[in-house]
């Protein structure tokens, strides 16, 4: 049972790193990022407090999510990242063996993510797209017959997704829009097994079991547009992602566009709320993964995404706390077992009561319903545990 919170999340210690001189940001940047803070801007009332102190993996959120996952008998996966520092807070899956945050999956309709990403780094004009091939969709909360990219995302309509990635090709195109989902994380598919380069830090018992499949989109300049549309908007063929790529994304964009490199640290057994455990040398170097403009407006999507849109049945879940969710879902025909069932994601973002990104959350549920279903319960009710006081 929630109870309210009544007493304010406290500001501990705050003292700011400064970004290292060679550091690889766009020089069209229009404003410095935000820099992560040497010590946690720890939240007082989480179960986790140590763990943030730290920059470690929480343990009792860990725990908290596989028995989230496994009451409701779920085959499920999630990751959450602080925003600021690239830490990972919580991992965890329900059926390891089967379904792990290291593996390839499809992006299903998060690849409107990337694509709108694109649209807004190359700074292409605010149209709108039918957003439906037949009958309006009634059920869809955000249901609009033409749609800006901002609704598109918001709606999840896959046919104004088809014709933004077409759109978006013969404006800027084939190379321009590869080259930019390589920057997101997503680059041309290379044979490798795993992604060895995707750790800043990883703790030494996690270096046999947490890197991940490479992430990558098989498109090229002789892709057919149909196929390019359906890729791009649907997220059924020709990407894979994993969770832990999804999450670095995430933290990018709630970072203003800045991407620090992912680092997993095992939780001690104590920690100082004074004191920083953390070297600076993690914080060095972060790259300008998208414009903060971009950033900025794929935020304000997720936030209404929740508010009004295909994540809409947990929009109350962090009502009591002050903080907010926001997101986007994806959802598509199951692949294993084989049967009339549905994937589903969340891709989502925890903010403060003062509206700043601070964590990302990112769950997927296999044959679980539709990823406004089950994906964003599990994520907004392990954000809650995360931020709340117990």
């Amino acid at each position: 049972m929630r109870r309210t919170i009544t007493r304010p999340i406290l500001i501990l210690f705050i003292s700011i790193v400064p970004i290292a001189q060679s550091a690889k940001l766009d020089h069209n940047s229009p404003r410095r990022p935000r820099v992560a803070l040497e010590a946690s801007e720890v939240l007082a009332a989480s179960p986790c407090v140590n763990p943030l102190t730290q920059r470690a993996v929480c343990a009792a959120a860990n725990k908290r999510a596989l028995e989230i996952m496994r009451a409701q008998r779920l085959k499920a996966i999630t990751v959450v990242q602080d925003v600021r520092t690239g830490a990972i807070v919580a991992f965890a899956a329900s059926q390891s063996s089967e379904l792990d945050i290291t593996t390839p999956i499809r992006p299903l309709s998060l690849s409107k993510l990337f694509i709108s990403a694109s649209w807004w780094d190359n700074r292409q004009p605010d149209s709108s797209f039918d957003s439906t091939r037949g009958s309006p969709d009634s059920s869809n909360p955000a249901y609009r017959s033409r749609v800006t990219i901002h609704e598109m995302l918001v709606g999840g309509s896959d046919s104004a997704g088809r014709q933004a990635a077409v759109a978006l090709r013969k404006s800027v195109g084939t190379k321009k829009v590869l080259a930019d989902f390589a920057r997101y994380g997503f680059p041309q598919r290379t044979g490798l097994l795993r992604d060895d380069k995707f750790w800043g830090e990883l703790a030494a018992d996690w270096t046999g079991s947490l890197i991940p499949a490479p992430a990558y989109v098989s498109l090229t300049t002789e892709t057919k547009d149909e196929e390019w549309a359906e890729t791009l908007s649907l997220g059924e063929t020709n990407m894979s992602v994993t969770a832990l790529h999804i999450s670095r994304f995430l933290q990018a964009v709630g970072n203003g566009g800045v991407l620090l490199a992912p680092t997993a640290r095992e939780e001690r057994a104590t920690a100082s709320l004074s004191k920083s455990n953390v070297s600076r040398r993690e914080f060095d170097n972060p790259i300008r993964m998208m414009e903060e403009s971009t950033a900025l407006r794929l935020q304000s999507a997720m936030r209404d995404t929740v508010q009004r849109g295909t994540a809409k049945s947990i929009a109350k879940t962090l009502e009591d706390t002050g903080w907010r969710i926001g997101g986007k879902t994806g959802s598509g025909p199951a692949l294993l077992p084989k049967a009339e069932l549905v994937d589903g994601w969340f891709a989502g973002l925890i903010f403060d009561p003062q509206g700043t990104a601070r964590f990302t959350v990112a769950t997927f549920v296999r044959s679980g319903g539709p990823g406004g279903e089950n994906a964003a319960k599990i994520s907004a009710t392990l954000a809650y545990y995360l931020v709340s006081e117990k």
